[in-house]
């Protein structure tokens, strides 16, 4: 009986060493908010990503929900139970790297005795165990942390607010990552810069990295005291809660995503104490929120934020009714359709062509005559000749519609080849004076200083006062990444606005009135 035992005992062992969550909830201790030693549970945020963690990953979070705690856990584990592993674990401050190695200690300090690997050597923020595995603590500088490790975890700590080297830094890692290493780069949101640049990659699918988004919604845990707290000071100030039918429509609808009353009146109360475009940034409900800046958006964050809220009721058609062969291939991928040509609408198409090298996208945007976005074309490896013919299928596709093309660039040859080698003939046209003052129109359209403003202007008037219907989630992205700088209407460093181009030159289009078939 007792051998048995024996053997049921060290299966169990096995079982939880194989399981990096299993092992930390059943050896592990941490220190809660009220500095009490309890057992370490992973909430629900730290189980999704511990159990979905990829090669690269990147996390968009609110604030204080047990990132970094689960960051520091999993390294004790992997070098506890793997000899010859290192970890790394970067912060943007010196102080911030010194409460994580504080956090660190603590976690392997209250091991018990029989999981602990004996340490070599415990300072300069590293962690050395006999078993030749090791853990690193670091600030991100000019130093390069990573040359000659091979890591096999990395996790940056609030890279949004890390030096303009955590680029240079983030290269290097993943240069020194074993074949089955992982990284993770985790942050609230600080405006827009090269962390909001990162996410947007991941979140269009368009890096290596997996993206993780936790609300503050979603949370139940970790605010618990804090709810408790503000609640009850809320009962003293009104005498009870408010009840769902008193909530303003914003905090309906987030009431409508999970949020409970008690979390609604915590963000009032936070929201008293500094305003509702930080509390955004701190504790956003969705990626888009957080990066809501003040001052250089050119359009509505706040509207953008709130048509995002419901973008997914508006299906992508699946096998939309006589699209042109020809079109079928980019369907579901570059080319997304919400509405069927109908009778005898009208519809506006902006077109704004890239070199298709891939950086800038040749982009289309498709809306009918009340204003709806019908159709979405996207993509950065389409050369401008291909372009053109998918250009000209469209046109014909939504009723002939009434094409207005920028002629910058490669759109010239865009122009040229919809002009004369497909025949096109409904394009908008411009006018040109020549030497002599006689006017000529021209096909195409010109972006300049002049007609930029007015054509963005017409488009943030229509957006804001709620008679343009966007359905492109992609669109809405670089519509809160535009921004107005140094003089300049553009997107946001590392951007792009291809998508609210070519949705202002449908606009041009809509606005214009003409129609020559």
């Amino acid at each position: 009986m007792r051998g048995d035992g024996a053997i049921n005992v060290r299966d169990k062992l096995i079982k939880i060493k194989q399981s990096p969550r299993l092992w930390l909830e059943t050896f592990s201790k941490v220190v809660n908010k009220n500095g009490a030693l309890v057992p370490f549970k992973l909430n629900p945020q730290q189980r999704q990503l511990l159990d979905g963690l990829d090669k690269y990953n990147i996390v968009l979070k609110s604030r204080q929900l047990g990132v970094t705690t689960l960051s520091c856990g999993y390294s004790i584990y992997l070098t506890q139970n793997k000899p010859n592993t290192t970890c790394l674990l970067m912060s943007y401050s010196i102080d911030s790297a010194t409460g994580i190695f504080e956090k660190l200690k603590q976690l392997y300090n209250d091991l018990p005795n029989a999981v602990k690997v004996p340490l070599v050597a415990n300072n300069k923020k590293e962690l050395k165990f006999t078993n030749g595995s090791r853990i690193i603590v670091a600030t991100c500088g000019n130093k390069d942390v990573a040359r000659g490790l091979t890591l096999t975890f990395a996790h940056l700590s609030e890279v949004a607010f890390m030096k303009d080297t955590v680029n240079k830094q983030i290269l290097a890692i993943e240069q020194a990552l074993t074949p089955q290493g992982k990284i993770i780069l985790e942050s609230t949101a600080n405006g827009l810069n090269g962390f909001s640049e990162m996410w947007n990659k991941a979140e269009r699918q368009n890096s290596l990295y997996k993206p993780f988004f936790f609300s503050w919604i979603d949370d139940k845990l970790m605010f618990a005291d804090e709810y408790a707290l503000f609640n009850d000071r809320w009962k003293d100030l009104h005498g009870a809660l408010p009840t769902p039918d008193e909530l303003d429509e914003t905090e309906a609808e987030l009431y409508k995503q999970g949020a409970t009353i008690k979390q609604l009146v915590w963000r009032r109360l936070k929201i008293a104490n500094s305003d509702e475009e930080q509390f955004a940034q701190e504790f956003p409900a969705n990626p888009i929120e957080a990066f809501i800046s003040t001052g250089s958006n050119v359009f509505d964050s706040i509207k953008i934020v709130e048509r995002l809220q419901y973008v997914d009721e508006a299906k992508p058609l699946l096998n939309p009714t006589g699209l042109p062969a020809t079109l079928k291939p980019y369907l579901k991928k570059e080319l997304t359709i919400w509405a069927l040509p109908t009778g005898a609408t009208r519809y506006y198409v902006g077109v704004d062509t890239g070199e298709g090298l891939g950086q800038d996208y040749s982009a289309v945007e498709i809306i009918n005559q009340d204003g709806k976005q019908v159709a979405e074309f996207k993509s950065n490896k389409i050369k401008p000749f291909v372009f053109a013919g998918i250009v000209n299928e469209l046109g014909l596709y939504y009723n002939k519609a009434l094409l207005v093309v920028e002629k910058a660039s490669a759109g010239h040859s865009v122009v040229d080849k919809l002009r004369h080698d497909y025949a096109y003939m409904n394009m908008l046209k411009y006018k040109e004076y020549d030497a002599r003052g006689k006017a000529k129109k021209k096909v195409g359209f010109v972006t300049n200083n002049k007609s930029k403003p007015l054509m963005i202007a017409d488009f943030q008037e229509l957006f804001e006062t709620n008679q343009l219907l966007i359905n492109s989630k992609d669109l809405l992205r670089e519509m809160k990444l535009y921004t107005f700088q140094d003089g300049k209407m553009e997107a946001a460093a590392g951007g792009h606005d291809d998508l609210v181009m070519s949705m202002a030159m449908a606009l041009v289009g809509l606005k214009s009135g003409v129609n020559y078939v």
